[in-house]
């Protein structure tokens, strides 16, 4: 069985009973995590979520080793970089191969749940970031034995909003006890047995605390050492103690705003002229060409393998001043129509013409090749996207020994000037510590605050925002958006922006024109149209 996550096992023996008054797992001197405990953590990006369970990770490992904790006690993690790992092992593998094929009764039963069925055949490297975010936890519930504690850091980037109901279900069944419906080939069901697992979550949205499902809230505040900032705060026992529910989610609110405090606003005047300046922006008088073709399909297939068609026979055209958002659940192509533009090696086009700010893309990528190679000789071309925070986390931890190779000079090395690197820091509110660190010794939402950094950096004629607010806070979400949308109106002639998205509300006014991969087809769907989930 591929791993598909970090993970601390023991020597395979049944789970022992723990007291009521023992914690299953603690870390001194203010975390303890008790029986039938499912605990959900927030703070603004920086604020050390992540590197809190890390060393809670750390700390089992060493208690194990001096005999502390019996090894009954296993602890599973999926995160980012677990994320990294599985692609780069299992890259060239099929999903059915990777869950053990159908054969499995498990496995039959994880792909009804989680929607794997039309994957099934693909190769890992070919999945959306839904469909591997799905993947992923499959994989870790197959694992034997199996975890009695997962920590699932971020779980619901990359989802779209049916599987992101469906992933909040599955919390539900896990923490109450999972009783397992397996789908025979002849389709009868019948009742398995039934397992029941703690979860640590890391949430980046409010919308992602459920009190149904959490017993403690963990809030950790920014600039606190040793844990100073760390508090556990207890849902209701009563979970349909609803006025109690919603006094403990305005708590939560005034946590965050009292966070956001800290931070430094920018006013509107200071970001416009942050983004004329990087940009080099011309005043209407000076342009004398409005209607450049930024992405030309004609006739376009994309399909990998010739098994699984994404889009077919695809006409479509976008001028340089028409920024647009596209949308389309986990593996209807989005992703795959990016990899396309971006002409990734091995993309997957098929049949038809692509032309990009005036480069036309080649059909049957190359799997040979490498995505480093094809991002830097591509300079007018910028994405922000998982597959290249994975590539850059990548060779970041490759390059970790070297001195300079700090989080700056990815965003110095990829800008069009000095001056450039520079600015994109003022604009997004980097901190001082991206200059002296890692990209992997950044948190999350600091390691994606660089990314798009580093992409501004370059000047794009053509930028991909493939859900580019994975990760972050309710504070730099906002800030982030507020910087696009600044660009598509004051920019709009430097740089043609395509957004991709699984919340529609996070499609500012920029983008004037919407779309949406239905039936193998790039349809418009009017903006009065649009959900806010």
């Amino acid at each position: 069985m591929a791993r598909a996550f970090s993970s601390l096992l023991g020597n395979g023996a049944a789970p022992q009973p723990v007291a009521a008054s023992d914690p299953v797992i603690a870390l001194p001197p203010k975390y303890e995590l008790q029986p039938d405990d499912v605990h959900c953590f927030v703070g603004l990006n920086g604020s050390g979520k992540t590197q809190f369970l890390v060393r809670l990770q750390d700390h089992v490992k060493a208690q194990q080793a001096k005999g502390e904790l019996p090894a009954s006690c296993r602890l599973a993690s999926l995160s980012l970089d677990a994320h990294r790992e599985f692609v780069a092992e299992n890259g060239h593998r099929v999903v059915a191969d990777v869950l053990g094929g159908i054969g499995s009764p498990t496995a039959r039963d994880l792909i009804v749940r989680l929607g794997l069925f039309p994957v099934w055949e693909q190769r890992v490297r070919h999945l959306s970031t839904g469909e591997l975010r799905k993947l992923l936890l499959a994989v870790a519930l197959l694992e034997t034995p199996r975890a009695s504690v997962l920590i699932l850091d971020q779980p619901f980037d990359g989802l779209d909003v049916k599987a992101r109901r469906q992933l909040q279900w599955m919390l539900g069944q896990l923490t109450r006890g999972f009783t397992r419906l397996l789908v025979e080939t002849t389709g009868a069901k019948h009742e398995a047995f039934a397992y029941k697992t703690q979860v640590l979550l890391v949430a980046n949205r409010l919308e992602q605390v459920f009190p149904e499902i959490f017993s403690h809230t963990v809030l950790l505040r920014q600039g606190d050492e040793d844990d100073n900032g760390l508090e556990v705060v207890a849902w209701p026992e009563d979970k349909e103690d609803n006025a109690r529910n919603k006094a403990m989610m305005e708590r939560l609110k005034e946590f965050y705003n009292e966070e956001h405090e800290k931070r430094v606003k920018m006013t509107d005047t200071e970001l416009v002229s942050l983004v004329e300046q990087l940009f080099k922006c011309r005043d209407n008088a000076q342009l004398t060409d409005t209607d450049t073709t930024a992405v030309q399909l004609n006739g376009v297939t994309i399909s990998y393998d010739r098994k699984r068609i994404l889009l077919e026979d695809v006409d479509f055209v976008r001028q340089t001043h028409e920024h647009w958002a596209l949308l389309g659940p986990n593996g209807s192509g989005k992703s795959s129509l990016m990899r396309v533009l971006m002409q990734t090696p091995g993309h997957g086009l098929t049949n038809g013409n692509v032309v990009v700010v005036g480069e036309q893309v080649q059909p049957f990528g190359s799997d040979s090749a490498s995505e480093e190679v094809t991002m830097d000789s591509k300079p007018r071309l910028e994405a922000i996207s998982t597959d290249q925070h994975i590539q850059l986390l990548h060779k970041s931890l490759q390059a970790e020994e070297a001195e300079d190779q700090t989080a700056f000079s990815l965003i110095e090395n990829n800008a069009a000037s000095p001056e450039a690197a520079k600015l994109t820091m003022r604009l997004l509110g980097l901190p001082d510590a991206v200059t002296t660190r890692t990209l992997s010794q950044l948190s999350q939402g600091e390691q994606k605050l660089v990314l798009i950094a580093r992409a501004l950096a370059a000047r794009p004629r053509l930028l991909i925002l493939d859900e580019i607010t994975h990760g972050l806070d309710p504070f730099n979400r906002a800030h982030v958006l507020r910087v696009i949308e600044t660009i598509g109106q004051h920019a709009a002639q430097e740089t043609h922006m395509v957004l991709i998205t699984h919340h529609e509300e996070e499609i500012t006014p920029c983008f004037s024109s919407i779309f949406e991969i239905q039936d193998k087809q790039i349809v418009e769907r009017p903006r009065h149209k649009l959900r806010n989930r």
